[in-house]
């Protein structure tokens, strides 16, 4: 089959990824800058320069569709290719509005396509062992959870393209991985929000929108969550992770996580399994495997529009100032 990428920042990743499949023959590639995508092009094998995207939906042979172009730009070229019959997979945010995730929601019922976005957290290995050690009850049982998504990259937002975009938001572009990561680590959805921001760090930038998100979930057996989105930190990139239980308590750090057993001892014993044990593309490879096989379509889809749903309420949250109900779309 053939496949397509629409942005190659992050996209040569998908790239990479795509050109080492033996059953992806060709991939068109296309990006805004046009001297970039023939470079690019000539790094890889199977890739094909596409001046125009209505090359990459028109085209029968193309069967994914593979999108890192900008956050705005994601839901028309998702309704292209939707409707083109093209199996999907875009970097997060997928969507940045409700009404455009319903919509395409609405699509999907009706179309026996792949949809799914780059939850790229779920393949550390370190996160892979925490969870086979939560579902067998190792922890106890687990009442409190705390996520920060260290952004560390004050540039990006401040001075990137980040900065121009209208309706940009810290919680879906960085703080869904958090979201994901801890519904896919417990296995269960949160019912409830409360939000608060400030932008106290990049004040004075053309950045107009919040910095720093905090959000507290619950569960339906009473857990609790709590979630930030940090973007102006004076702190590396890093995905801060505590979790506590009846039994045992869990803390992730760069070179191994920590399991504490002992409330007055300072003891505890090492997860060493590496915490950044990923690349960008390895996600995408099960995605493509998966439509190969015909497997786990549902679960793609309904992975993507779990999280999201929690996003969107926790910017009603914040709009509203008020405790929200979760509604999954």
């Amino acid at each position: 089959m053939k496949a397509a990428i629409i942005g190659l920042g992050v996209g040569e990743k998908h790239l990479e990824t795509l050109n080492k499949i033996s059953f992806i023959k060709k991939i068109l590639i296309n990006d805004l800058n046009i001297n970039k995508t023939k470079k690019i092009s000539k790094k890889y094998k199977k890739a094909i320069v596409c001046d125009k995207l209505s090359e990459i939906y028109s085209d029968k042979d193309v069967k994914i569709v593979c999108i890192a172009s900008y956050d705005s730009s994601h839901f028309k070229q998702i309704i292209n290719a939707l409707k083109n019959d093209k199996h999907v997979f875009v970097e997060k945010p997928a969507l940045i509005k409700i009404n455009e995730a319903k919509i395409i929601n609405n699509i999907l019922k009706k179309k026996k396509l792949f949809f799914g976005s780059n939850y790229i957290l779920r393949k550390s290995k370190r996160f892979i062992q925490l969870k086979k050690l939560i579902t067998q009850k190792y922890f106890g049982q687990i009442y409190s959870i705390e996520g920060d998504y260290n952004y560390g990259r004050l540039h990006k937002i401040t001075k990137g393209w980040r900065s121009l975009e209208k309706n940009y938001s810290i919680t879906l572009s960085g703080g869904i991985h958090i979201i994901d990561l801890i519904i896919y680590l417990m296995g269960k959805l949160p019912k409830q929000v409360y939000s608060e921001k400030n932008k106290i760090v990049t004040h004075n930038t053309r950045f107009k929108q919040a910095d720093y998100v905090t959000s507290i979930l619950k569960f339906e057996d009473e857990c609790i969550l709590k979630i930030t989105s940090n973007f102006g930190c004076v702190y590396p990139h890093f995905h801060k992770l505590n979790i506590y239980g009846t039994k045992k308590s869990f803390e992730n750090f760069d070179e191994f996580g920590k399991i504490y057993f002992k409330r007055d001892v300072k003891k505890f014993k090492k997860l060493k399994t590496a915490y950044k044990s990923y690349s960008k593309g390895d996600l995408l490879k099960d995605f493509t495997y998966s439509i190969k096989n015909n497997i786990n379509r549902e679960k793609y889809k309904n992975d993507v529009f779990n999280s999201l749903s929690v996003c969107f309420a926790i910017e009603d949250s914040l709009k509203t100032n008020k405790n929200i109900k979760i509604k999954y779309i």
